[in-house]
């Protein structure tokens, strides 16, 4: 295993998302590889230690202070690490989910950065949203995984107040391990999403206004509907001026060493 991670910080060249955020960029970077971000409580007081035991907090790596908690016990993903020793958190498409502080975003443009994957495709579920739903709130993004119910897609959805989505090119029924990038940019009224490197782009209207301050929701929408069943490896979301194409395959291909997608 040390040989392979070794590898991989080759591949990389160095190269850290803590770079994403050095202009003091407002988001969130969780990284369950890393098991020093990991407890069991959502206080962070009893350390994950290994395999099979429960997440209630997962600590932010941009230095915002946005760590990821959930408090009953029942609904926290689990940790567990993969053929390959990749750790993730295990979510089981019935009530596991966790959420972020309120994230003030400052900005029309966002990018989202997941290493997941996704173990059904019979169900409609929610990865990831900012706000308790988009169909209510303005200045809010989600993606979707699957895209419908039966539909083995992948969606990415921006909204400042009018909704603009975008599904991937292809369908991915699963099971399948993928890197998902989600770009939204308001006033430019761009919807991207990359799966795998592979992009689509609309560019219908998003209506007007930033992101707004909401919590982010992980593997359900609002820990009410719509949950997630698959694995989460990594999610970097960042608030900001829009990445360069490099910076973008950069990120990819960090997140792509913690997930094996591609």
């Amino acid at each position: 295993m040390f040989m392979q991670m070794a590898a991989r910080r080759r591949r990389m060249g160095g190269f850290s998302p803590l770079a994403l955020f050095a202009a003091g960029e407002p988001g969130a970077w969780l990284d369950p590889s890393d098991l020093t971000t990991l407890f069991q409580d959502d206080a962070g007081t009893t350390p994950v230690t290994a395999a099979g035991q429960s997440v209630g907090r997962i600590l932010d790596k941009s230095g915002r202070g946005n760590h990821a908690t959930q408090s009953v016990f029942a609904s926290r993903p689990i940790y567990q690490v993969d053929s390959g020793g990749r750790g993730y958190l295990s979510f089981d498409g019935t009530d596991d989910f966790m959420v972020t502080p309120t994230i003030t975003p400052g900005t029309d443009k966002v990018q989202v950065f997941a290493g997941v994957r996704k173990l059904s495709d019979a169900l409609q579920a929610i990865f990831l949203e900012f706000s308790p739903s988009t169909a209510t709130n303005n200045g809010t993004f989600r993606m979707t995984f699957p895209t419908n119910s039966g539909v083995a897609g992948y969606a990415w959805q921006s909204k400042g107040t009018v909704l603009s989505g975008v599904v991937s090119p292809t369908n991915y029924p699963a099971p399948i391990t993928t890197v998902v990038t989600g770009i939204g940019d308001i006033a430019a009224d761009n919807a991207t999403i990359r799966t795998d490197g592979v992009q689509a782009v609309v560019s219908t209207d998003q209506g007007t206004g930033n992101y707004l301050a909401y919590p982010m929701y992980i593997g359900m929408r609002g820990g009410t509907s719509l949950p997630f069943n698959g694995r989460l490896y990594g999610l970097i979301t960042r608030f900001g001026a829009n990445l360069t194409a490099d910076q973008i395959s950069q990120t990819e291909r960090w997140m792509n060493a913690r997930t094996g997608a591609f």
